[in-house]
C-alpha cells in the first residue's frame, strides 16, 4: 500500500513542485526534505540556524505524528546543511529530539545552497513503520 501526505500548509506548492512530504509505501515512511518553510511554503527564521533546525524538526514531528510514529520511529537521517559548523554547535538541540535513543542512522553533508537562499538547513527521514 502507498499513502501520500502533503504538509497542509504547504500542499499547493508541493504540488505545483511535484512532489509530497512523505511516502508511505510497505513498511517505511519516506519523508522528503524538510526545511524552515511556513505557511505558503515561505522561509521562515532565515539567518538563524537552530530556530530554522527546530523548526525542521517540528515539521518533522507533525508528519510522524500524522502517521502515528515518534522520532523512535527514524531509522535514518540526512541533513543538508550551508554550514558545517553551525551544526556541530547545535547538535544538542538535535539530541534533544532524539532524547536518550534508539538513534538513526545518520549522514551530515554540508552543500552550497539549498532550494532558497535563507534556508540553512534541510532534513530527510525513513522511518519504519509498525509490522
Amino acid at each position: 500500500m502507498t499513502d501520500r501526505f502533503y504538509m497542509p500548509a504547504w500542499q499547493d506548492a508541493q504540488r505545483q513542485l511535484g512532489y509530497a512530504q512523505a511516502v508511505r509505501h510497505g513498511d517505511m515512511l519516506r519523508i522528503a526534505g524538510t526545511a524552515s518553510m511556513g505557511e505558503g511554503f515561505v522561509p521562515v527564521h532565515a539567518g538563524d540556524f537552530e530556530a530554522q533546525l527546530r523548526h525542521v524538526y517540528g515539521a518533522i514531528a507533525t508528519t510522524l505524528d500524522h502517521f502515528g510514529l515518534g522520532f523512535d520511529a527514524i531509522v535514518r537521517e540526512t541533513i543538508y546543511v550551508t554550514d558545517m559548523d553551525a551544526l556541530a554547535a547545535a547538535l544538542p538541540l538535535r539530541l534533544s529530539f532524539y532524547g536518550d535513543g534508539p538513534f538513526p542512522a545518520a549522514t551530515a553533508v554540508e552543500v552550497r545552497r539549498l532550494l532558497l537562499p535563507e534556508l540553512l538547513v534541510e532534513i530527510e527521514v525513513d522511518a519504519a513503520l509498525p509490522a
